[in-house]
């Protein structure tokens, strides 16, 4: 989101107002009625719950969360009421309800209206129905399926749900990491699929700059920091460094890892989809003329969240095996 007062909500918050949405629509699906929704109601019925569960406030001198349920959508003009719910979180609830058009989970309803037609008298009206109607919504078959998954399949178009991957892990995914991850999956969305690739690239250059911190850390001082600063800081490029980096790791620490069952996962999945990432971003630094589709760079954000977990496990284990210079 780029709004400033969205991108200030507390994470919860955000996550909150989101699941609520996804939750509302999945019981609709559930129903399958496939009746058109009011768009007005699908917002009162988020924040009626929000405010139920005290995630948001009720509102200015309502002291009961049901007082939503009481406001009347045909009673306001304005295009995007916000029923006395704080500015943020009306704005980021249209966001996301905007956002599930782009995505293709909803669609607007048609709508109908009746004009003269020049071949009949002005006063016969002829009914057509191709203008849209953007008060009521209307699930798609894609819509449903999505929100009836039980798979838990990554969803790389979907920003906030892609970035919530990460944001409950343990230990805290790296800020910085997770800033240029944020920029990645907005370009992705809009089709600019070569800066995809390099905010990509920077990411995982960072979460490998992290599990290095740790093993630094881990190693103790002065072993820790004399590696770090002459035999990984000092390499120039990140494919030496990683190279510097695994040969260390499991020097030190490949048989605990293996028991942990982590020594694996470290030379299949972190370092093919490192080596992944890095080659495509090597063929945009160094022109090459080619082209990404939108299947390969989102093949290489799905591969990116088993990336992180694994490594994320391994920043965990380093963490938990302090030793002594």
């Amino acid at each position: 989101m780029n709004d400033p007062s969205v991108a200030s909500m507390p994470e919860p918050t955000r996550s909150s107002v989101r699941a609520q949405l996804l939750d509302t629509l999945r019981r609709y699906a559930s129903e399958g009625s496939g009746d058109p929704l009011s768009v007005g109601w699908l917002f009162l019925r988020v924040c009626h719950t929000l405010a139920q569960e005290g995630v948001i406030p009720s509102g200015p001198d309502r002291d009961q969360a049901d007082e939503f349920e009481r406001l009347e959508y045909a009673c306001h003009t304005d295009g995007f009421p916000d029923f006395a719910v704080s500015p943020e979180v009306a704005d980021y609830v249209w966001q996301l309800i905007w956002e599930l058009y782009l995505q293709g989970i909803l669609a607007p309803t048609p709508g109908s209206r009746k004009v003269s037609s020049k071949t009949h008298a002005e006063s016969d009206l002829i009914p057509i129905a191709f203008l849209v109607d953007l008060d009521r919504v209307t699930l798609t078959h894609y819509g449903v399926s999505i929100l009836s998954d039980t798979t838990n399949r990554i969803q790389v178009h979907d920003r906030d749900g892609y970035l919530g991957n990460f944001q409950n892990a343990d230990p805290p995914p790296d800020a910085e990491m997770m800033r240029y991850l944020g920029e990645c999956v907005s370009v992705f969305r809009g089709g600019h699929f070569l800066a995809t690739v390099v905010l990509l690239g920077i990411a995982s250059e960072r979460l490998i700059e992290v599990l290095a911190e740790s093993l630094r850390d881990a190693l103790g001082d002065p072993t820790g920091k004399e590696w770090f600063d002459k035999r990984y800081r000092n390499k120039r490029d990140i494919s030496a460094r990683f190279k510097a980096l695994s040969a260390k790791l499991m020097g030190e620490y490949g048989d605990e890892l293996n028991r942990e069952k982590l020594k694996d996962a470290f030379n299949g999945v972190v370092t093919l989809t490192f080596e992944q990432i890095r080659n495509a971003r090597n063929d945009i630094a160094h022109p090459s003329g080619r082209e990404f589709t939108w299947n390969e760079v989102s093949g290489l954000l799905h591969n990116f969240v088993q990336y992180f977990i694994y490594t994320n496990r391994i920043i965990a284990f380093l963490r938990s095996k302090q030793k002594n210079g």
